[in-house]
């Protein structure tokens, strides 16, 4: 069997096995690649090739930088601005998240508008009481259409516009692709509202997010932080000012809780300043008879302040339960203690539900509230002998919209879209440099940055590289390409682009739109020769039908960032698909040559 032939059924396999949905797509993927070393087609360094390339690096260090933008809280506030838009509407939920792709692709590419709105929509569906696949795949659908509202949504783009200043009567302007791109955007939320319920399937997520929206008053009424609970404030003429924390005079019938900064910030060591919250727990005419001894203004906690306590911008908490042999069964602790390392304080003790009072002997079983610092707390989390019941960067990413660091990561976000919008460095190494900014100052832990990445989707992108390389090299895309436009004779214009669109959604099934765009450029310039026609509406329409990749997984990166979150199999995509496929022909064949004349 000749070299193409056996490529052709390579690439059936890999098709019908994806579809049969029986084997992980990585296993798949990798499978395809190393059949094509197996047979001689490509060879092992062309193989793993793909593991190097610009595009997966770009993938990855994107998880990163999304990462970075959830852990210090940006996501969060995007989600608050969404829940105040959305109010609760599915419908309403739904448009939004498609427009916002679609705006944030000439910003930051389809991959990164995904990436950058991903965890937001979960959370949003979360709240929903919802699935995410009834969100995801219309968002990942709405980025081709996002690729056309401005030159840099997209690097084939680029590509088109180019060939038009080269072949054709002039280059295409910067916004002029934003001509089909709004029809093909309005028309892709109108399938999606009027189809998407019957098309796309309900799929179960493997994992959602919890909605933590009530954490801090959950752990206020569990652990009981109001009723006996109080406030004491250092005045100017206090005469515990200057006073070492740790040497606060309570006496029995006062229990410390904690004490902070004006700002919220937990000040366990040091000493007591103007305007530092001194928390205790006890009856109100002790904590009276305190604040009245030492020159203090006194008040009862609210739910609302006690929960504005627990998790703010500056601080937040942990719930630690005490396993089975841990190595802090029998330490005596008590409410008010400061840890060795003088960062986090222990708010409270639960054992079986009830609050231990004073020094206690500390058993398995037994809950015990801590609260620190947020860098704090991450530093302890890890630590042997105790399990954590909700992670404190997981409160932190949905309790603290613009926390610390906020500002640094919006300034290295801004960056990366100037510097991706300008071409002033390739999109790889902009996205890099901001992940590599963000572990720099800080602003995420690195086993954080690597836990953020999505592993199937690096993998399954990396190795289907090779099927379009082998595509390429052998002349079997060509050989198609050529076979089809011969057919097409003397026939009409509009055949053409036609023939263009069907030859490229067929191809893009399996090679990126960048690759199709480069294979069929010169045969889409030279067939628009031989009719004597303007290449500028067969370039278009080629631009359209490279976008119209909606039929699997794999057709786009933006598909594939999808799948995993949403629960999605490989024969879920072309339902949907099929009818926006048809949407974009409508544009390719009969609106292009009506603003781009032959």
């Amino acid at each position: 069997m000749s070299e193409i032939g056996l490529l052709f059924l390579i690439v059936l396999a890999t098709i019908a096995l994806f579809v049969w949905n029986r084997l992980p797509l990585v296993v798949v993927a990798m499978g395809s690649a190393l059949a094509l070393y197996a047979t001689g087609i490509l060879t092992l360094n062309e193989v793993f090739r793909g593991f190097g390339d610009p595009v997966v690096m770009f993938v990855a260090s994107l998880f990163i930088v999304t990462a970075g933008l959830e852990a210090t809280g940006v996501t969060a506030w995007l989600g608050q601005v969404f829940e105040r838009i959305v109010s609760g509407d599915a419908d309403r939920l739904l448009v939004i998240g498609m427009v916002a792709v679609a705006v944030l692709c000439p910003l930051i590419n389809a991959s990164g508008a995904i990436g950058a709105l991903l965890p937001v929509v979960m959370l949003m569906v979360v709240r929903l009481g919802a699935q995410p696949a009834r969100f995801l795949m219309p968002m990942a659908f709405a980025s081709g259409a996002g690729a056309h509202l401005a030159l840099t949504g997209a690097p084939k783009n680029v590509l088109i516009a180019d060939a038009a200043g080269d072949y054709g009567p002039r280059a295409i302007g910067f916004f002029e692709f934003a001509l089909v791109g709004v029809p093909l955007l309005i028309g892709t939320i109108a399938i999606v509202l009027l189809l998407g319920k019957r098309l796309v399937p309900e799929r179960e997520a493997p994992s959602l997010p919890r909605d933590l929206s009530r954490h801090a008053e959950t752990l206020v009424e569990q652990y009981r932080l109001t009723g006996d609970v109080f406030v004491l404030v250092l005045t100017p003429t206090s005469p515990l000012l200057g006073t070492p924390v740790d040497a606060l005079p309570l006496d029995d019938a006062l229990r410390l809780v904690t004490v902070s900064d004006p700002a919220g910030t937990p000040r366990l060591l040091g000493l007591l300043r103007d305007g530092d919250r001194i928390v205790v727990r006890g009856t109100a005419e002790a904590a009276d008879a305190f604040a009245a001894a030492h020159g203090l203004t006194t008040r009862a906690m609210t739910g609302d302040e006690a929960a504005g306590k627990l998790i703010n911008r500056m601080a937040g908490v942990a719930e630690a339960v005490i396993p089975q042999r841990s190595p802090f069964i029998g330490i005596r602790v008590f409410p008010g203690m400061v840890n060795a390392t003088g960062d986090l304080v222990i708010m409270a003790v639960q054992r079986r539900g009830e609050d231990l009072v004073g020094e206690v002997t500390l058993e398995s079983g037994d809950h015990v509230l801590v609260q620190g610092t947020w860098s704090a707390l991450r530093r302890h989390e890890s630590r042997a002998g105790v399990l954590i019941v909700d992670r404190p960067d997981a409160l932190r990413r949905q309790l603290v919209p613009l926390g610390n660091g906020a500002k640094s990561v919006l300034l290295i976000v801004a960056a990366m879209v100037v510097a991706i919008a300008s071409g002033v460095v390739a999109p790889s190494v902009a996205t890099v440099l901001a992940a590599g900014a963000m572990l720099v100052l800080r602003l995420i832990g690195v086993d954080e940055a690597f836990r953020s990445i999505n592993w199937t989707t690096v993998i399954l992108i990396a190795a289907m590289f090779p099927l379009s390389t082998a595509l390429v090299a052998t002349g079997a895309a060509q050989l198609v390409a050529d076979s089809v436009v011969e057919t097409i004779g003397a026939g009409s214009p509009r055949l053409l682009l036609a023939m263009i669109f069907l030859l490229a959604v067929v191809m893009g099934v399996v090679v990126s739109n960048t690759a199709t765009t480069m294979i069929l450029l010169p045969i889409t310039i030279l067939s628009a020769a031989a009719f004597e026609v303007s290449p500028m509406p067969a370039l278009m329409a080629l631009s359209v039908a490279t976008s119209a990749s909606f039929l699997t997984p794999v057709s786009t990166t933006s598909n594939t960032m999808v799948m995993g979150p949403a629960g999605y199999r490989f024969a879920d995509y072309w339902p949907l698909g099929l009818p926006l496929t048809a949407w974009y022909f409508v544009v390719a064949v009969f609106l292009v040559p009506l603003i781009w004349g032959f």
